[in-house]
């Protein structure tokens, strides 16, 4: 499975552990275990909004799991 490239790059910058589920219709995102968003199964343009959408939320869960770590600490 092959992941659009904005997307690649917010897993990335993260620095955490990430999967890619598949589902019958959508792929599950997850980082550091927990779900950080959803694509859909078909094929994307890479200016397509929702590949910004999630490339934010995967962002914002990485750094809600950062924050908690270092609260943990």
């Amino acid at each position: 499975m092959r992941l659009p490239k904005v997307i690649r790059q917010a897993l990335d910058e993260t620095g955490m552990p990430w999967d890619v589920e598949r589902g019958k219709k959508h792929l599950k995102i997850k980082v550091a275990g927990k779900l950080a968003g959803i694509l859909p199964g078909g094929k994307l343009n890479e200016k397509d909004r929702a590949l910004k959408n999630v490339a934010a939320q995967i962002k914002r869960a990485g750094n809600e799991t950062h924050q908690r770590d270092e609260r943990c600490k």
